[in-house]
């Protein structure tokens, strides 16, 4: 009788160990490929992926907004010179236009955000020649981190944000 629980046993945990296997691999981020055809602001843009084009929004970041009204009270911790924020938001575009603009670039999504925000634009990471541009745009002070959702790469854009505050780069030169 041991010998018959023996090996559906060693059978039984194979099948579970390939399941895990194929469940971390299918846990991994989805990345799509395109070229950006425009941006709207510092964390806005289009990118046209196999003929559709379609309206992407760079997940984990937050960039002043072009217009004054469109700003939040206390969005940018310490920061209440409106005016030096959306001069900011504009500096932010053209970086991220420079950058990006008619360049091929790799979109991945993020595990714990969905796929497309409450205004069905695509939530990404944008990467160029793999480097994260939302990364870059918080490690020049274009763009805060967006603590209101957590999202897989809080800690490492937390840190950039603090030494980029710390220097006085970019928007955090607004106070």
């Amino acid at each position: 009788m041991g010998r018959l629980y023996g090996r559906p046993g060693r059978v039984g945990s194979l099948i579970i160990i390939i399941m895990l296997i194929l469940g971390c691999l299918s846990q991994q981020p989805r990345e799509l490929h395109g070229k950006v055809v425009k941006v709207v602001d510092g964390d806005t843009l289009y990118v046209r992926i196999d003929g559709d084009t379609v309206k992407v929004r760079l997940v984990g970041i937050d960039a002043p907004e072009l217009e004054p009204e469109l700003m939040k009270p206390g969005e940018y911790r310490g920061i209440h010179n409106l005016s030096c924020l959306v001069k900011y938001g504009y500096m932010a575009k053209e970086f991220l236009e420079n950058l990006t603009l008619g360049k091929y670039v790799t979109l991945k999504f993020d595990s714990r955000q969905g796929e497309k925000d409450k205004y069905g634009r695509l939530l990404v990471y944008l990467y160029l020649d793999s480097k994260d541009v939302n990364a870059l745009l918080v490690e020049k002070g274009l763009a805060r981190v967006f603590y209101e959702k957590k999202f897989d790469k809080i800690k490492e854009y937390s840190e950039l944000e603090d030494k980029a505050r710390r220097e006085r780069r970019g928007l955090w030169s607004c106070n």
